[in-house]
């Protein structure tokens, strides 16, 4: 029954209204039969670099295996991650339902942002006899504040009102700009609204507070009210006037909507209706048993928990920091993945590449080590795999799917994807699940997906000093024309391989010169290259010679030294060998100067 899957783009997920529309999502798919998979990505959130390559979550998503897609468009900062995801899911062909209020790309579902600010704006005048009333709108959010501010002016005209420039005010959420916007609205105390009508509710109680700090009793002074139902709003005293929107329902729909396009139905834009809750802000009678000590408990579990959360992450950058190997952390990354609450499945899935070198920096360093550099496309690694508790062996598996099959056994249960970033784009990915499909993603996993991100930088920028140092080393200790070791490379394992021995007397050792014989005259009567060419050929007369654990080195213009043990070499033995290798050598490539060694 739920070999059917949808996705669902969105971002922010651990915002309010991102839960309860993914929660609905989720429990919609099912009762229609599909598995939902939920993309997520934190644009607008401060990643530093990490920000610039959110678009890599369009390579994911398996879309052949997808039946259609949930677009929340609205939850993107970037509008040109947006178009990008939009242009991705128009290239699949899949049935696409949208969530967005304004300029949706597809058939889409929206929450009727105007009618409630009309009925709010009614309520002041009609209820209250409010005869000023000003707006505080939002500057991040122009386009939708801009559009409520339109229905508020509407609203009052019917009254014979207006709602002038000295009565509205476009709001950047900093403190100073929240003391500007009232002596603005107020007319630095000479000219007070009736009621202040705000975007949302955090912009209402920032207002409330910072009224009240200039000595306003509200609702006595004047009336506010907000927007979203937050429980913050609800637990203040009064409690604020806000608009409350059915966004679980809000998922529900799209889903329903979604389903029809699939079985080949068409549908319209859909709209659903929100509801004005009524406070004592505005200036109505309010409750007065409200439970304000829950929510003061409920604050103090999560300043608890951020402060657990911000340990947590210290305690992550300090032990990801020196790391070079990703095994030595996992055990660590598994204590975090336990932390999260009711996660019942949590895993790592990493590119076969992640770690690779660049192209550059193989050039760079003239490797040639095909099998620890070779890049792969087909396939991935789950490094890390919690089950119900368990611990699972790591695997390989196809990039065909998001997980090994033997994982995704349980068919009901929602999967949340988030990338993991490198500065170039995507290496992997973790997967969760939720115990009964409750997602609890919690904000402070941002802080372990920027940790798990720089720890796999880490680790590849480290393979890269070490193989950039290699080069360096073998530059400084490696002879360029013979690759023996330079008189540098000579010394130093000439030194090493005197302190490494239990005997570390000179007798322990035997040194061996060999000269390259009228290297002068075939300079100078053959040439510069014709002199190189014996001197290669000396070189490799030598390696050929030595027994395991001799060191040899070119210390000078044609002069090589030999270093042998004196117990595993007979010196006779490997001077016959570079004697006769030459010997050979010149029988067989006879040229107009002989190759010629002086041992």
């Amino acid at each position: 029954m739920f070999s059917k899957k949808i996705a669902l783009f969105i971002s922010h997920i651990y915002g309010e209204y991102q839960k309860n529309l993914t929660q609905g999502i989720i429990d919609k798919a099912l009762e229609h039969g599909y598995q939902t998979q939920v993309f997520t990505t934190n644009d607008g959130e401060s990643l530093g670099d990490l920000s610039n390559i959110e678009e890599c979550i369009l390579r994911l998503p398996v879309y052949e295996n997808l039946s259609g897609v949930i677009f929340a468009s609205g939850t993107y900062a970037s509008r040109d991650l947006r178009d990008k995801i939009s242009g991705a899911i128009k290239k699949s062909g899949l049935p696409v339902i949208e969530v967005n209020d304004t300029d949706p790309f597809f058939p889409n579902v929206t929450m009727d942002n105007s009618t409630m600010f009309s009925v709010i704006t009614e309520h002041f005048v009609s209820m209250h006899g409010a005869k000023r009333i000003c707006y505080l709108g939002c500057k991040s959010e122009s386009d939708i504040s801009e559009l409520r501010l339109g229905i508020i002016k509407e609203t009052l005209s019917h009254h014979g009102l207006s709602l002038d420039d000295n009565d509205y005010y476009v709001c950047d959420e900093t403190p100073d700009d929240f003391d500007r916007a009232l002596d603005h609205l107020t007319q630095k105390g000479t000219n007070i609204p009736d009621a202040i009508i705000c975007y949302n509710d955090r912009l209402a109680y920032e207002l409330i507070i910072t009224a009240e700090n200039k000595g306003y009793k509200i609702p006595e002074d004047f009336g506010v009210s907000g927007c979203d139902n937050l429980p913050a709003g609800q637990n203040m005293i009064p409690a604020l006037t806000t608009i409350s929107y059915p966004v679980y329902d809000l998922g529900r729909i799209a889903v329903s909507n979604l389903h029809s396009l699939i079985r080949g139905r068409e549908r319209s834009n859909t709209s659903v209706f929100a509801k004005v809750i009524y406070g004592g802000s505005c200036g109505c009678s309010y409750p007065s048993d409200r439970r304000v000590h829950m929510y003061t408990h409920t604050l103090l579990h999560q300043i608890s928990d951020l402060e657990k959360s911000i340990m947590m992450s210290s305690t992550i950058a300090s032990a990801f920091g020196p790391a070079s190997d990703l095994e030595d952390m996992l055990d660590l990354i598994e204590e975090y993945a336990r932390e999260i609450e009711n996660c019942n499945g949590f895993y790592l899935a990493l590119s076969d590449s992640w770690c690779n070198l660049s192209d550059k920096i193989l050039t760079l360093t003239a490797s040639t080590d095909s099998i620890s550099y070779e890049k792969s496309s087909d396939t991935l690694t789950m490094y890390l795999a919690l089950q119900n508790g368990k611990r699972l062996p790591s695997c390989t598996f196809k990039n065909n799917t998001l997980l090994p099959d033997f994982l995704m056994s349980d068919k009901e249960n929602a999967i949340i994807v988030s990338p993991i970033y490198n500065h170039a784009g995507s290496i992997g990915y973790i997967v969760m699940t939720f115990e009964n499909n409750r997602i609890k993603y919690p904000f402070k996993l941002i802080q372990y997906l920027v940790n798990l991100s720089q720890l796999l930088n880490n680790i590849r920028n480290r393979k890269k000093s070490d193989a950039m140092a290699t080069h360096l080393e073998e530059l400084y200790m490696k002879d360029e024309l013979t690759g023996l070791y330079s008189s540098a490379g000579f010394e130093y394992y000439k030194n090493k391989n005197s302190s490494d021995s239990i005997d570390d007397s000179d007798a322990a050792n035997i040194l061996m010169i060999v000269n390259t014989e009228d290297l002068d005259s075939i300079n100078k009567d053959h040439g510069q290259e014709a002199g190189n060419f014996a001197i290669s050929v000396i070189s490799q007369a030598i390696r050929n010679s030595i027994p395991e654990g001799a060191i040899a080195g070119r210390v000078n213009k044609g002069t090589f030294h030999i270093l042998l043990n004196k117990n595993a070499a007979s010196t006779d033995e490997v001077k016959k060998k570079i004697l006769t290798y030459l010997d050979n050598y010149n029988r067989l490539n006879p040229k107009e100067y002989k190759i010629s060694a002086r041992i």
